[in-house]
């Protein structure tokens, strides 16, 4: 009876009938193979959904799937569709992350959008970003319960001040919870923020503006919580958008030649957002033309040949005249004790206020400095004359005068301090116990920008400033 029962709605789905009786739930099942050279290649996966139903819940299976042998990504939109820069479709992406979630008005799973299943063709997004040689044979259950829509989701953003004050405000500006690849909750990375030090955090889950919706459903006390996502191209590197609207949703599914890179930058700055180049050189490196962005995240999580990779690059960008912001970031996954921890490294930035609006306004203004926990601070001026400028702000130094630049360092006993400008070094010192302030003067006229690194005396980095300009 239930076969037939099956039957009786899969040929009224097919042939125009939309009610689905109050007491069935209607069982769909999809399976196929990923060849071996489909890596990185984007697929949908049609359905139908009838009028009348009030969740949808998707369970993905495939080989190799237990031992991670094998990574085939999820996705899904809703019938608005899933064209390429139409966000009004998007309904949730987790990734490698889940194999299985749920979508109803009221909620969803983590990485997805709750809100009124509408009748139409949905479609699941695929594609394998591991794969063996027998390539992927894969499985998709598709339940679709039918019922009233329920109570509407209600969305609740983060609060957009904490305080009116002006300062050096620390932050952390790439993370994850369970709504992508993480393994924490929200209110488990507020807990975690707050107990580090942290001033304000930047959400940044890959593909999806999910956790954004509800931030302001946490008790956050004193700590700031941005908008961001991590946009997570196939296989051409991943980038930042911070500081945009908790609605706004980033497409990714393009590449370098498709030519379209900056009309999603240019959706990242119409929030007043940042669009941040992420770890330029891990395994997926990032091969986007890095004209268009704001900023390269030179230290992502402890201090590796690749973060040094990363500050060599923007410091050549830097020589070349183009100006890009540099900023640290944990990119942590889990939580505390990890050697991948919340807050270290970090960017400390000077705002008007501990908003969202100042704190992009200090960012924008590269008005930052990276420091490898909370325990480094440091100061960094440059005068001539009457004339002073710090990190992030321009000094005008007729050519005949001379430039005093003070450094002040604390909490980095016996680290070796560098000053740099476009020629390169200019100054070297070494930090004490019992001080950590250098003064150098330097000829106006010699130099572009002059900023400064703190390292260890093994090399490994522990602060560096963005430049203060000269004119």
């Amino acid at each position: 009876m239930k076969n037939a029962n099956l039957i009786t709605t899969l040929v009224c789905l097919f042939f125009g009938v939309t009610k689905l009786s109050a007491q069935d739930n209607l069982a769909i099942t999809r399976s196929g193979h990923v060849p071996a050279g489909d890596l990185y290649k984007i697929f949908y996966v049609p359905f139908a959904v009838p009028e009348g139903i009030a969740k949808i819940s998707v369970k993905q299976t495939y080989s190799g799937q237990a031992q991670r042998k094998n990574v085939l990504n999820l996705g899904i939109y809703g019938p608005q569709g899933y064209q390429l820069g139409n966000p009004a479709g998007f309904r949730g992406w987790s990734g490698g992350g889940k194999t299985e979630f749920f979508i109803s008005a009221r909620e969803a799973s983590t990485s997805y959008i709750p809100g009124k299943i509408d009748a139409g063709t949905w479609n699941i997004i695929m594609y394998a970003s591991t794969i063996t040689a027998e390539g992927i044979d894969w499985k998709l259950e598709i339940t679709l319960t039918p019922g009233p829509d329920g109570v509407p989701f209600q969305m609740t953003p983060a609060a957009q001040t904490v305080n009116n004050k002006p300062g050096w405000y620390r932050g952390d500006l790439h993370m994850h919870t369970y709504h992508s690849d993480g393994k924490r909750t929200q209110q488990e990375l507020v807990n975690e923020a707050l107990a580090t030090g942290l001033d304000f955090i930047v959400s940044t889950e890959h593909n999806t503006n999910s956790a954004n919706l509800s931030w302001g459903g946490y008790p956050t006390r004193n700590l700031l919580v941005l908008n961001g996502e991590e946009v997570t191209t196939t296989d051409f590197g991943h980038w930042n958008a911070i500081g945009i609207n908790p609605q706004t949703y980033i497409d990714w599914r393009y590449s370098p030649q498709d030519s379209v890179i900056g009309d999603y930058i240019h959706r990242v700055h119409d929030d007043n957002g940042l669009a941040i180049v992420n770890h330029p050189f891990y395994a997926n490196k990032f091969i986007f033309d890095v004209g268009p962005f704001d900023g390269i995240e030179v230290w992502n999580g402890p201090w590796d040949k690749l973060d040094e990779q990363a500050v060599k690059w923007w410091d050549q960008l830097l020589r070349q005249g183009k100006i890009k912001l540099a900023i640290a970031a944990s990119d942590t996954h889990t939580m505390n004790p990890r050697e991948n921890r919340l807050g270290i490294p970090q960017t400390i930035v000077y705002a008007n206020s501990l908003s969202r609006q100042d704190v992009m306004a200090g960012l924008k203004a590269g008005k930052a400095y990276l420091a490898r926990d909370h325990k480094i601070s440091l100061s960094l001026v440059a005068a001539c004359g009457d004339a002073t400028a710090g990190i992030g702000e321009k000094l005008v130094a007729p050519p005949a005068k001379s430039i005093r630049v003070q450094f002040s360092l604390q909490g980095a006993a016996e680290a070796v301090i560098t000053l740099h400008s476009d020629k390169g070094v200019l100054r070297t010192g070494k930090a004490t116990a019992a001080s950590g302030q250098f003064g150098w003067d330097v000829p106006a006229g010699s130099a572009r920008y002059l900023r400064v690194e703190a390292r260890t005396p093994q090399g490994d980095m522990l602060a560096l400033t963005n430049p203060v300009w000269l004119q």
